[in-house]
């Protein structure tokens, strides 16, 4: 009786079932910061082979040179010391060739070293050329060799430096960190895994918005996600990217508004790419108060929370001018409060404001806490001569002053002190700000033509800043109308301080960082605006709030120097207060009213109760019938004639047009075909068939057979 024996089975040719309790679902967070983490590992693996290749380099080059020589040795030995000499050329070939194979295999990671590995390749080979006809079996040979790879591979070794922890990391316990800031990372750690992932399959692939790049150095900001964009260079530029931001931003799955692109200040190839993940502006920036610091005064927050927009009104080279362009309701009137509270917070700013709305409509606010404010035309132009005296006055004291230990201008004590550049604006030399609203109506008004406005509203522009003064205008675009056709002006306004809010038109361009930039890009909302002196490209929102004049109470302006005020007193209007300001007011209102057939305002309102009504239904007697419905008032109406026929009514030649003329007196003049006539006239062919055709509907001229025209037998309005 035979027995079988069941033979076990190969390794690995079993088939188990796995147990249900074994598969887990991980989260989509957890496959997020599982995939971040296996994209951080595959770049430190790339670090560390990357650091290898000065070592692997070093030794095909000691091979190649090993060869060459033994390359010698053996022509020396077979033909002759003459072919022995074909090793030098061999053997630097190969190390030649050893390089350009380097090269194209990594031509990615060789971004920004390509110049080194050209110098390095030259070296190598002619190292190998050297000892190909000497010989590699010495000490010298080789301490070149090691010295040299040393020297030429010291900056690709610090470029991939091994990235050590930091030290406060490793004495920080899981119990520090709390749940929220868990759930924050893990959070980050998604979102940028996931705009990773989607740059290199969509946007870094062959047919992407930008084939080759990759992303690196991501930094996790308060609202956004910040990238260096790494691109082959060579291959494009950054005008080139920014021009397709909105295939990025498809790629990325975000709005366009959200996707930030800005240069870099290292290379050509690499750029900044910000993700905004949340809208910090949408709820608004609330106005804590007037700010100013250092020359610069807070006016608002950037959509990526990094940093806040500022208002430079003065730096190291003196006061600065501004503008601000936007269509109405755009925010451009709380940009200029803002601006205008913190220069007087800052007790070094004398401020002036001029409003293009003669009544004054523009900013309530700056009326108020003005130092001086002006409405229309007539009064812009005395505050413009006003600073033009200052101008004459200050050049005179320029000349008397120098700076002083702290920067700011003193007296010169001494002839052989240098004067100074400029006067900074300080509580010796406050600075005079002059905030123009509405220039786009001051520009095209009549008296201000005549007064060459804008002309001298350029040339103020271009110097009142040595004299520690600044102009802040408000308009509503960009376009040269509204300076009143001056390149130069608008120039001057926007060199600094260009703060472009929302406008529809799109013709409407800001250069920001030396891109055009268009205004309508920006969401609905008022606040929203591009800063072009800012040198970012992300938008930002200027800080409001209802009760923004509740902090201008306490503001106070410095005291303009004497001789500054004296220059200017002969051109301030005498002053009025309020009471009688509003009492003007109210008396123009009056005399509009009257002349345009209304009552005064003052008996627009009841001083007595009206009559009581009449009851109609209870007494039908009491009803008052209009003398316009009744019979007294019928016009009896007299019988119209008939009207004449058609052509009864005489033609007026006059009347008739000039072509028609023409060809009815050419008719009479025995011109009767209606080439003939064209010809005699000068007229086209189709022209002269018009003109016939109409004279013929007339009743002026008679249309025979083949084509011809005779005046008609029977002068129109006479009876046939």
């Amino acid at each position: 009786m035979s027995q079988t024996s069941e033979t076990p089975p190969k390794p690995g040719t079993e088939l188990v079932r796995r147990p249900e309790a074994a598969l887990v679902k991980r989260s989509p967070a957890a496959e997020a910061e599982l995939r971040a983490h296996l994209a951080r590992e595959a770049r430190i693996e790339r670090g560390a082979k990357a650091r290898l290749a000065p070592f692997a380099a070093a030794a095909v080059v000691a091979v190649l040179g090993w060869a060459g020589w033994g390359l010698h040795e053996l022509l020396r030995l077979g033909a002759g010391p003459a072919a022995a000499v074909l090793a030098l050329p061999v053997a630097m070939s190969l190390v030649v060739l050893a390089g350009a194979a380097a090269a194209v295999a990594w031509r990615r990671q060789l971004a920004g070293h390509r110049g080194r590995l050209a110098l390095a390749t030259a070296a190598a080979a002619t190292w190998a050329g050297v000892v190909s006809m000497v010989s590699p079996m010495s000490w010298t040979a080789t301490a070149v060799l090691v010295l040299g790879a040393i020297a030429l591979c010291s900056r690709w070794q610090a470029a991939h430096a091994v990235a050590q922890p930091d030290p406060a990391d490793a004495t920080r316990t899981p119990v520090q960190a709390t749940a929220r800031d868990r759930r924050q990372d893990n959070d980050d750690a998604a979102e940028v895994a996931e705009v990773i992932e989607r740059w290199d399959s969509r946007i870094a692939v062959a047919r992407g918005a930008v084939p080759g790049s990759a992303l690196i150095d991501a930094q996790v900001l308060p609202a956004a996600i910040r990238f260096t964009v790494e691109t082959e260079p060579g291959t494009t530029s950054f005008d080139t990217v920014h021009a397709v931001r909105g295939r990025i931003a498809s790629g990325l799955q975000r709005p366009g508004s959200r996707v930030v692109l800005e240069p870099s200040d290292r290379s050509e190839s690499e750029f900044s790419l910000t993700v905004i993940t949340r809208d910090l502006l949408a709820e608004g920036v609330a106005y804590t108060g007037p700010n100013y610091q250092s020359g610069q005064i807070r006016i608002g927050e950037f959509a990526d929370g990094a940093g806040d927009a500022v208002f430079v009104a003065a730096d190291k080279v003196g006061a600065r001018n501004g503008l601000a362009t936007g269509e109405p309701g755009s925010g451009k009137s709380a940009f200029l409060e803002a601006v205008g509270m913190g220069l007087l917070a800052s007790g070094h700013w004398h401020l002036m404001f001029g409003d293009g709305d003669p009544e004054g409509g523009s900013s309530p606010l700056l009326n108020q806490i003005s130092d001086w404010a002006a409405a229309g035309p007539e009064q812009v132009l005395a505050q413009l001569a006003a600073l033009e005296s200052m101008l004459e006055v200050r050049s005179m004291l320029k000349a008397t002053l120098t700076i002083g230990p702290d920067g700011l201008p003193v007296e010169r004590t001494d002839p052989s002190q240098p004067s100074a550049r400029e006067i900074h604006p300080c509580q010796a030399f406050p600075g005079v700000m002059w905030i123009l609203d509405e220039l786009h109506r001051l520009a095209g008004d009549p008296m201000m033509r005549d007064a060459k406005f804008i002309a001298r509203l350029e040339r103020l522009s271009r110097i009142l800043r040595k004299y520690g003064g600044g102009l802040l205008v408000g308009t509503q675009s960009m376009l040269l109308p509204d300076f009143g056709g001056s390149s130069p002006l608008r120039g001057y306004l926007s060199s600094r301080n260009l703060f472009a809010f929302r406008n529809h038109n799109k013709s409407e361009r800001a250069v920001v960082s030396g891109l055009e930039i268009s205004p309508s890009l920006l969401p609905p909302g008022g606040g929203y605006a591009f800063s072009a002196g800012a040198g970012r490209l992300a938008m930002l929102r200027v800080a409001w709030s209802p009760d923004m004049a509740r902090h201008a109470e306490n503001l106070s302006s410095a005291i303009l120097d004497q001789d500054s005020e004296l220059a200017m007193a002969p051109h301030r209007p005498a002053l009025v207060d309020d009471d009688t300001a509003f009492e003007e007011k109210l008396a123009r209102l009056r005399a509009w009213r009257s002349g345009a057939g209304t009552r005064p305002s003052a008996e627009l309102t009841p001083t007595e109760p009206a009559a009581r009504g009449v009851d109609v239904f209870g007494d039908p007697t009491a009803l008052a019938v209009p003398a316009a419905l009744t019979g007294d008032n019928v016009v009896p109406l007299t019988p119209r004639q008939a009207l004449p026929a058609l052509d009864a009514l005489p033609a007026d030649e006059d009347a008739l047009p000039t072509t028609q003329r023409a060809v009815l007196g050419a008719v009479r003049d025995g011109h009767n075909a209606t080439g003939a006539i064209a010809k005699a006239m000068g007229f086209s062919s189709s022209n002269t068939s018009k003109a016939l055709s109409a004279l013929v509907d007339l009743g002026l001229l008679d249309k025979a057979e083949h084509g011809l025209y005779y005046p008609a037998a029977t002068p129109a309005g006479t009876s046939r």
